[in-house]
């Protein structure tokens, strides 16, 4: 099988020719590999992530690489323009700007060589007053361009799975509002929140519809990883996520494309909800002290009904362990979940910037050894 292959099946919960052994690298081993310089990478001479993230995990690690492709704005969409505040050699502050047809969402952001882009200040300072504004920016999904997810797809080939990504709505709402104020925001507000959802739901589910309408991806990847039981509440989880979950599973089984939950951090507690959304995968399932998943309880209580990706623990393991602690741990998590299929080796987020090399070559090694059937 490819590696697309590889971890297709195990999604839909079936038996691969071999357990697929993802790495879960988003952009921090990738961008070490490319220059190591966070500037030059995203800003100054731009690299396409989803080609540094397949060229790292698969070309260079030898794993099954799995990934997410986004659409590009529409031309109806509000413009987005960013202005530099500060620079110097080793920083950049810079503001992005929303320039809506009811007034201007602004965030100022900070990135340095060392560090990716992080939010200084949110887009959103007052939710009533600027839900206008926030509503034109979920005005236009069925005419999302999709030329760059076209171009990525096809250079990617069989090397990687690449699905579509879309952020849960406290996901979308926490890096608009930044994550103290979004937990407020549910608490203290939570009817606003529910109209707000309820069009970013139907925002998304539109998209879906687009997306898969009229270009190829494998599946589909809702980010929740401020969903996580170490941010929220399995109450508010229900809430102001099961809802949206539902929708966009039904939209995306139109298509007889499988739909994976990620949530790191505590996640336990949720699993049971994230069920309830007709979900086909769980992924990230962080082990102790970072999460609190037991693995093999988790396969013994979903069995073959919902594919598990992830458990191995990203720091605890992979960044600060030894290659014996890797390949022990591997082992683990294979005797816990390979049975029967349906499982993805990978770690519980993604691998650390600092994890050393011969860690990431025992993680691939070990997957091989133990993820046979």
């Amino acid at each position: 099988m490819t590696s697309k292959e590889r971890i297709t099946t195990a999604m839909k919960c079936g038996i691969p020719d071999r357990v697929p052994i993802c790495l879960g690298m988003s952009e921090m081993v990738p961008v070490k590999y490319f220059g190591n310089d966070y500037i030059e990478f995203f800003v100054k001479n731009p690299v396409p992530l989803w080609k540094a993230r397949v060229e790292t995990e698969y070309d260079r690690f030898h794993g099954d690489a799995f990934l997410h492709l986004g659409t590009k704005p529409s031309p109806h969409d509000p413009e987005l323009t960013r202005k530099v505040t500060s620079e110097t050699a080793d920083e950049i502050y810079y503001t992005l700007t929303y320039n809506t047809p009811k007034g201007k969402l602004s965030g100022e952001y900070h990135i340095s060589r060392n560090s990716p882009p992080s939010r200084i200040t949110p887009f959103v300072s007052d939710p009533e007053a600027e839900m206008p504004k926030v509503m034109e920016l979920l005005k236009h999904p069925d005419t999302q361009d999709l030329s760059e997810i076209s171009i990525a797809y096809n250079a990617i080939g069989d090397r990687a799975h690449a699905g579509l990504w879309i952020s849960t709505p406290v996901d979308w709402w926490d890096w608009l509002r930044g994550t103290q104020n979004m937990i407020m925001d549910l608490m203290l507000t939570p009817e606003l929140m529910a109209d707000i959802f309820k069009q970013y739901t139907e925002y998304s589910v539109a998209l879906v519809n687009h997306v898969f309408k009229n270009t190829k991806l494998d599946s589909v990847g809702l980010g929740g990883s401020s969903t996580s039981m170490s941010v929220i509440s399995p109450d508010l989880h229900r809430r102001f996520s099961l809802d949206f979950g539902k929708a966009v599973c039904s939209a995306a089984h139109k298509f007889d494309v499988p739909v994976q939950y990620h949530m790191c951090g505590k996640s336990r507690q949720a699993l049971p909800i994230t069920a309830e959304m007709g979900v086909d995968g769980f992924d990230a399932l962080e082990s102790p002290p970072t999460g609190n998943v037991d693995l093999a309880e988790v396969k013994r209580t979903f069995g073959s009904r919902i594919s598990l990706r992830g458990n191995v623990n990203s720091i605890h393991v992979m960044l600060n362990g030894t290659p014996d602690e890797v390949e022990n741990t591997v082992k683990a998590c294979m005797d816990a979940a390979k049975d029967g299929g349906g499982y993805m080796l990978a770690v519980g987020d993604q691998t650390p910037r600092d994890t050393p090399e011969e860690n990431i070559h025992a993680f691939v090694e070990a997957g091989l050894k133990y993820g046979k059937y």
